[in-house]
């Protein structure tokens, strides 16, 4: 089955007047005098703030966008721009997409996750918070579908990789994250889907993908979704020295007993 891994990266944010949908990205230094140009403008003082700034909020995007799964022979990358007004009691309203993924799916869980977000320190204009627009554009990594885990080689290790806390903790992410595909809930389907995967070096997870026979009904997308999604693992190691392997786990899909 195939499989799609994701990276988000570029949380600059700016007034969406600063660049409009047709034209070429700004540099860095371009970004910043645009921003300070429509500051002037706007005669505003300070913009809006995700709560512990930018970096928490690529983490927090990064973290919380739940990814289709898309069938791609060749890694894609895509670009979204996300408007929305960060109000002066700091709620984000008016989410909308000025520059769509090309991706449907992807789009309306871009739209889902932004109107989820938490409150924002807002901006002010004489020291008094007011309503700000702004845009975010966000590059989406879309990993190559065909891609199979054991087409990369990896050495026999000395010791297994582990994930961090346990057998336990790993149960608890698998059912803590799980998302039961709607598809196969109506259609009464459950099932075991084997997902195998690289744990690299530095114990990230890397190249997954179902194997054996396919259940459908979305059942192998969120296996894959799930390992994809997990945090860093310890590596296996060989002769005390930090290697890739690959690994398998089962992630079982049991419907509700009534």
């Amino acid at each position: 089955m195939r499989f799609l891994s994701i990276v988000l990266c570029l949380f600059v944010y700016f007034p969406v007047f600063a660049q409009n949908q047709d034209s070429i990205p700004l540099s860095q230094a371009e970004l910043e005098e645009a921003l300070e140009q429509e500051l002037i403008a706007l005669k505003a003082d300070v913009l809006p703030e995700f709560p512990g700034g930018s970096r928490n909020m690529g983490n927090w995007l990064n973290y919380n966008l739940t990814v289709p799964y898309f069938n791609l022979r060749e890694d894609t990358l895509v670009r979204v721009y996300v408007d929305f007004t960060v109000e002066h009691t700091g709620y984000v309203t008016g989410v909308k997409l000025r520059r769509s993924s090309g991706f449907k799916q992807l789009d309306r869980e871009v739209l889902l996750l932004f109107s989820r977000m938490p409150k924002w320190k807002p901006g002010t204009l004489n020291g008094k918070p007011v309503d700000l627009n702004l845009t975010i554009p966000m590059n989406v990594q879309l990993g190559n579908s065909m891609r199979k885990p054991y087409n990369v080689p990896t050495p026999e290790v000395s010791r297994l990789p582990q994930y961090v806390g346990g057998g336990k903790a790993l149960a608890y992410f698998i059912r803590k994250n799980l998302q039961y595909p709607k598809e196969a809930k109506s259609a009464g389907i459950a099932g075991a889907v084997t997902v195998e995967f690289l744990i690299l070096a530095n114990g990230r997870v890397d190249n997954a993908a179902t194997i054996g026979d396919a259940i459908g009904y979305g059942l192998e997308e969120e296996a894959t979704r799930i390992v994809e999604k997990m945090p860093k693992w310890i590596p296996a190691e060989l002769d005390g020295r930090k290697v890739p392997s690959k690994h398998q786990v089962i992630i079982r899909f049991e419907l509700p007993k009534h």
